[in-house]
């Protein structure tokens, strides 16, 4: 489950980003919309996808 909400994540940033009017207008606006969209959707979703596979090597080693 943790992995289909990271991955819906990841995709709702991809589609974010495309729909957003201003990129590529201005280099700041740009950075920041990035910036935004990575802390908001790519990061959660990238720990959420590596904590799945975390607690499945952990739980081989036992």
């Amino acid at each position: 489950m943790k992995t289909l909400f990271g991955i819906g994540l990841i995709i709702l940033g991809i589609v974010s980003l495309g729909r957003y009017p201003n990129i590529g207008v201005s280099i700041p606006e740009t950075i920041g919309a990035l910036i935004g969209t990575g802390l908001f959707t790519f990061l959660p979703g990238i720990l959420l996808i590596r904590s799945v596979n975390k607690n499945k090597s952990n739980t081989d080693e036992k």
